[in-house]
């Protein structure tokens, strides 16, 4: 399947963040809590459903570079890797952009890549 691009996958991130701040308004979270519970919600998508909401929406999957399926160390790893990607000016998520295999900086650490799945097949 081919690789989503940086502006797809940032489309996707960005559904995520308004579906969970959204939902922390309701509970009347704090914003630091909504990056804590912004990388539970992607570990926990990733490992069950291969995608978030926000990716669903989008067509597009996290799948393993070695083919095998997402598991919980590789879920959570990602959605750590995440806060690195972040830390930096947000530089790993723009990395998608120049890098040949259109991998984030979070993706390079887990080992996964983002694909885009054909209409029709379902993410999980």
């Amino acid at each position: 399947m081919p690789r989503a691009g940086f502006w797809l996958r940032m489309a996707a991130l960005f559904l995520d963040v308004l579906l969970v701040g959204f939902a922390m308004s309701v509970l009347q979270h704090h914003f630091s809590m909504n990056l804590l519970l912004l990388a539970i919600y992607g570990a926990v998508m990733w490992k069950l459903r291969g995608s978030t909401v926000g990716g669903i929406v989008c067509d597009l999957k996290v799948v393993r570079v070695d083919g095998r399926p997402v598991d919980w160390e590789t879920a959570i790893v990602r959605a750590l890797g995440c806060f690195l990607s972040l830390a930096v000016a947000g530089l790993g998520f723009i990395w998608i952009a120049f890098d040949d295999a259109q991998q984030a900086w979070h993706d390079k650490i887990a080992g996964t890549v983002v694909v885009r799945v054909p209409k029709g097949v379902p993410p999980g």
